[in-house]
């Protein structure tokens, strides 16, 4: 009721009353205070209901794009308001990054890289609540013509970069491959893409999901750099606040981090909705093809169809301190605690000392009824001997081969394991309940996508499907298990509902494997490639250059007068020779570098992305790093000795591997005939 209508009404009766008697002005007044306390509770309730949505403010890291779709969703699906919030979307620029503002006070919650774990291991209070994309899209970009090719490449070259604790992952990348900073020349991004168009700056940081396709629609031809292909594989967009977020408002923070993820499956499930949105709402600069190619780039950054989005693996968070450790960006001693948001974290509920109370009430009624459940045992107790016997002697079985079962509950994650299963994965022998999660967190990182494409198609299909992978376990490391499982039960609608299986720990077979494998395709003397499989990883490398265009050099290496240094020093020393002129080729090689024994004294070299005249700078150096190299002898000075390198590079898609390697041949006897000790390119063909 308006303020000035309640007024109005408490003057009339006040006349009113005025006119009655003593009893009828008593009976007026009490009347009035009624209608008075009812507006007020009707004032307050409009006031409650107007403020009970929270206003939330979620910093972005740039401009409004689809990079951040799944926020879009959130705000424009509503999914913020059913959880009682009121989230108001800043876009981010090089003044506005997430980290600071949250830091600063600006914003309660924002969207951050690998810069959130830097500073947090800078003594930050920052905490992660739910990490987007499973890979980094980060990467540099370098005009091809500019013959920036890797990252040993950008020594003394301009690159742009945000800063040293934004761009962690390609300083990281840098410190990795032995290039200190101070050798390239950093400038601050101006996060503009014509500066590397233009040749003002040799290479810029760049998102895989946005600039290729931009330089792509102008016909600018380009060279990447990727972190991930330097070892570096860091989490990105990184739904994160601050410990005082999660400390006074815990609901709050678990409001957000449901509706946000709720945003994120609607957006990777309608895509098309959400670039109408970008354009109509947001009024983004890019074409919709643009932003259907950034869609596209994202979702395999994501990989929604493979893991759950807002999922965190601990031990792929310590991998990433462990890294900057590596490169001394943080101490050696650093903790995590506190770091890594647990959305189900042990509680006490308030249900439970209910609960209690209730169970000391049922206790009481069970004792009542214990003596017919004893008489009740002792009929089934042969019956349950028999069981038990039965199940000792599968255990037994199961034990002597080395396997353990499981039975998966698929709706909820728990599965009941037997001890040898839990001794299999490293669990407490006693530990008869495992869950789904926790097999998942342990795999290795480099088998976690086969393993899980393995179990999502036994999901589809019903099984048996097997699946072989690593699994760290403490005090063992990494151990390979092999896992049997098939769907036993199936729901109204034909989605799975039970998983049985077998666990197995096959380590001991696997490094037999291994050692075989790597007999089989290792020199006995050198431990490099041997013929066989230097050819096999050749192909595959030349296959490789010829479908992204990329170059490709071939050197074949001959150690001189080798005969004559079997002959006059023995054989013993010869040996000594091939195996130095190897150690001197993998220092100065890099790993990517492909480096075989062809037989005898005659090696050969694949340089992948190795355009001819980068391949002979390498070949010259190698050359006289191996005449500078001294083999020590037993008796006397030490010993010297020379190589010819013949270089040839991939010339069209008709080239294979024989044609390379024979014309690099030619160019090494060319080589030797000049008179040893030099290096000789082939012929053009």
């Amino acid at each position: 009721m308006p303020a000035s209508e309640i007024r109005a009404e408490i003057s009339g009766k006040d006349e009113q009353g005025r006119k009655m008697t003593s009893v009828g002005r008593a009976k007026t007044r009490s009347s009035l205070a009624g209608r008075m306390i009812s507006c007020v509770t009707l004032a307050f309730l409009l006031l409650s209901s107007a403020q009970a949505d929270d206003v939330v403010d979620l910093q972005l890291r740039w401009h409004h794009q689809f990079q951040f779709a799944g926020y879009y969703a959130a705000v424009e699906k509503g999914f913020y308001k059913e959880e009682g919030l009121e989230v108001r979307l800043h876009a981010g620029d090089p003044q506005h990054q997430p980290a600071p503002e949250v830091l600063a006070g600006h914003a309660q919650y924002a969207e951050g890289n690998s810069e959130i774990l830097y500073q947090r291991l800078q003594g930050a209070p920052l905490v992660a609540l739910a990490v987007i994309f499973q890979h980094s899209p980060s990467i540099l970009l370098a005009r091809r013509d500019s013959g920036i090719e890797t990252v040993h490449d950008l020594i003394g070259k301009r690159v742009m970069l945000m800063n040293m604790t934004q761009d962690a992952d390609f300083l990281t990348m840098l410190l990795n491959e032995g290039i200190s900073p101070s050798r390239v020349h950093i400038i601050p991004s101006s996060y503009n893409l014509d500066d590397l168009i233009s040749g003002k700056v040799d290479a810029i940081n760049a998102y895989s999901t946005n600039e290729p396709d931009l330089l792509k629609q102008r016909g600018i031809p380009y060279n990447i750099i990727a972190p991930i292909n330097y070892r570096i594989d860091f989490y990105s967009d990184v739904l994160f606040t601050t410990e005082a977020e999660l400390r006074d408002h815990p609901e709050r923070v678990e409001a957000m981090r449901r509706a946000t993820l709720k945003g994120w499956h609607y957006a990777m499930d309608h895509p098309e909705q959400i670039i109408d949105l970008l354009i109509n709402n947001y009024h983004v600069g890019t074409s919709r093809e643009h932003l259907e190619f950034e869609a596209a780039e994202l979702r395999k950054l994501i990989l929604p169809d493979l893991v759950e989005i807002g999922h965190m693996n601990p031990m792929r968070w310590q991998h990433m301190a462990d890294t900057f450790v590596h490169a001394g960006l943080a101490k050696p001693d650093y903790s995590l605690d506190g770091f890594i948001y647990d959305p189900e974290p042990n509680r006490i509920p308030e249900w439970v000392v209910p609960v209690l109370i209730a169970v000391l009430i049922v206790l009481t009624i069970i004792t009542f009824v214990t003596y017919y459940l004893y008489r009740l045992n002792l009929r089934l107790s042969n019956t349950q001997a028999h069981l038990e016997e039965s199940e000792e002697r599968l255990q037994l079985a199961l034990a002597a081969a080395n396997q353990g079962w499981f039975d998966l509950d698929i709706s909820t994650g728990k599965a009941a394991i037997s001890k040898e299963c839990a001794k299999i994965l490293g669990l407490d022998p006693e530990t008869r309940h495992n869950t789904l999660q926790k097999w998942q967190d342990n795999i290795h990182p480099d088998d976690r996508e086969a393993t899980m494409a393995a179990f999502q198609r036994c999901l589809v299909d019903g099984g048996p499907v097997a699946m072989e992978y690593r699994r760290h376990i403490r005090d063992r490391g990494w151990t390979w298990i092999r896992s049997v499982g098939q769907i036993t039960e199936w729901g109204p609608t034909h989605q799975p509902r039970r998983m049985i299986g077998i666990h197995t720990d096959i380590s001991e077979q696997k490094l037999v494997e291994q050692e075989l494998e790597r007999q089989a395709r290792t020199d006995h003397l050198t431990g490099v490639n041997n013929r066989g499989y230097f050819m096999e990883l050749a192909e595959q490398e030349l296959k490789r250059s010829i479908r992204y265009g990329t170059p490709l050099t071939v050197f074949m290496i001959d150690i001189d007068l080798f005969k004559q240094i079997n002959d006059r020093y023995g054989h013993k020393v010869g040996d000594t020779v091939l195996k130095k002129l190897t150690e001197v080729c993998q220092e100065a090689l890099r790993e990517v570098d492909i480096l075989g024994r062809m037989g005898g004294e005659e090696f050969a070299i694949i340089l992948p992305e190795t355009s001819e005249a980068k391949g002979a700078e390498v070949a010259e150096r190698l050359r006289k790093t191996i005449a500078e190299s001294a083999i020590p002898m037993e008796a006397g000075l030490p010993l010297h000795c020379t190589v010819s390198i013949g270089v040839t590079a991939l010339a069209s898609a008709d080239d294979n591997i024989d044609v390379l390697l024979n014309l690099a041949d030619k160019a090494l006897y060319k080589a030797k005939n000049s008179g040893r000790n030099t290096v000789c390119v082939a012929d053009a063909h």
